[in-house]
């Protein structure tokens, strides 16, 4: 997986915290797209800080050949916005995984409410 740091409005000192803490919190995503292989995916990893609201907002653009998906979030300090905008990729990711697995994690009720039916009725018939 390629990953491509963009920043505004961050010291350098903030900008080396960040890649640091980042390239750490990398290995979560890179485990969960072992299917992929690793010229397809990217990831651009875009830090803003705000000087009005002394509050940073991190998001996580995962590029893949099927989707691209975006977590987003904006906290006060570096490493609890990278954690969570972390955690909505991730979750994303798990969730379009299953979507190409054509796994439903849920049972229509519905279809199990016709099943009885039918088999009500034909127990009346017989």
């Amino acid at each position: 997986m390629e990953i491509t740091f963009l920043y505004k409005n961050v010291t350098k000192t903030e900008e080396r915290n960040f890649v640091e803490y980042v390239s750490t919190k990398v290995a979560a995503i890179e485990n969960l797209l072992s299917k992929f292989s690793k010229d397809a995916c990217l990831l651009k990893v875009v830090i803003e800080k705000f000087n009005k609201h002394d509050a940073y907002q991190v998001e996580f653009v995962l590029s893949l050949p099927t989707k691209a998906l975006i977590g987003s979030e904006a906290s006060h300090s570096i490493t609890k916005a990278v954690d969570l905008s972390k955690d909505r990729l991730i979750t994303q990711v798990k969730k379009h995984l299953a979507h190409l697995r054509k796994d439903r994690s849920h049972k229509s009720i519905r279809d199990a409410d016709l099943v009885d039916k039918k088999v009500d009725v034909l127990e009346k018939v017989l």
